[in-house]
């Protein structure tokens, strides 16, 4: 009856596992971003720094919201990741998921990012496992 007091879990991000290279060569010492927003909350902005190999990691992210039991919610998860070099920023990795529970081929994606900074901004389409009539947009440098 009260569903909108009561708080549900938010799956904002899986795990993220990536490597930046310029030429093929690993940019090492990089600021990385990553950046989740649910719906019209704050903006959770995490940081890492990419290692030797160019290799940079996000742990999983979750919150709890009580806008799930509102029956107008319509919310969606924004990620962005990106990162500054020489200078200009790169958008790696950049969509919006749907629903609040892991989305199983975002998942797959974000643990075999292959960034080329040279590479071009593009944006591709890839099925929904779990929302089938639905496909997951993404736009970045990045490849898997």
């Amino acid at each position: 009856m009260f569903a909108f007091l009561k708080k549900y879990d938010v799956h904002l991000c899986p795990e993220v596992h990536g490597r930046i290279t310029l030429e093929g060569k690993p940019l090492p010492g990089l600021d990385v971003y990553r950046s989740l927003t649910y719906g019209d909350d704050d903006e959770l902005l995490e940081k890492e720094l990419t290692d030797a190999d160019g290799r940079f990691s996000f742990p999983e992210k979750n919150i709890r919201s009580r806008k799930p039991g509102s029956m107008f919610d319509e919310s969606s998860i924004r990620q962005i990741i990106d990162v500054d070099y020489d200078g200009k920023r790169y958008l790696l990795w950049g969509t919006l998921a749907i629903g609040i529970i892991p989305n199983k081929a975002l998942s797959e994606k974000l643990m075999t990012l292959n960034c080329e900074i040279q590479s071009s901004d593009e944006k591709r389409r890839f099925p929904s496992i779990e929302y089938p009539q639905a496909n997951h947009l993404v736009r970045g440098v990045c490849r898997w």
